[in-house]
């Protein structure tokens, strides 16, 4: 049941986040993320090796979506004031957070298949934005934005594939 959980849970976060930040609902996407987060971090044992996956994660996110704002590859719903605007917003904090909670469970078939893992980050992280803007949380992305997302995810998959491979305790 926990597996299922997992990944049908991460679509709820991915989803609360979409719709509730594009029709101005933001207690939504916190809500369902802490749950979600909160469920995660209950069956991990012990928690150490869990939170600093989800902060390595997180920072690898953080780097590559407010770069991408930083450039203007990217504007995103709901961001902050100027001159900060081009900051990751908190709500993809949490989905940043809530993705690296499901990756065990989602990718544990991609362990050893590392190629097939940078290739699946290339294509459904962008894809996952195209998504995201078509709901409207972000405002502007560019078709060099997209591309750098498809360098971005696919780094981001082979870090993790290499992270789960070297874990000595395993994430759930």
């Amino acid at each position: 049941m926990y597996f299922w959980w997992m990944i049908l849970g991460f679509q709820a976060v991915w989803f609360s986040c979409a719709w509730g930040i594009s029709h101005h609902y933001p207690l939504l996407p916190l809500i369902v993320s802490l749950v979600y987060l909160n469920s995660y971090i209950a069956k991990q044992s012990p928690k150490k090796p869990a939170y600093l996956f989800l902060l390595r994660i997180l920072l690898y996110g953080f780097l590559l979506d407010s770069t991408l704002g930083l450039l203007g590859f990217i504007v995103f719903e709901a961001a902050y004031p100027k001159p900060i605007e081009w900051l990751q917003p908190w709500w993809l904090s949490l989905l940043w957070l809530s993705f690296a909670a499901s990756a065990k469970a989602s990718f544990f078939w991609l362990e050893k298949r590392l190629p097939l893992a940078v290739l699946l980050g290339a294509i459904s992280g962008p894809f996952a934005y195209f998504s995201g803007q078509k709901l409207g949380v972000f405002i502007f992305i560019d078709i060099f934005g997209y591309a750098l997302l498809a360098i971005g995810y696919a780094i981001v998959m082979y870090l993790m594939m290499k992270t789960f491979q070297k874990q000595q305790t395993p994430l759930e």
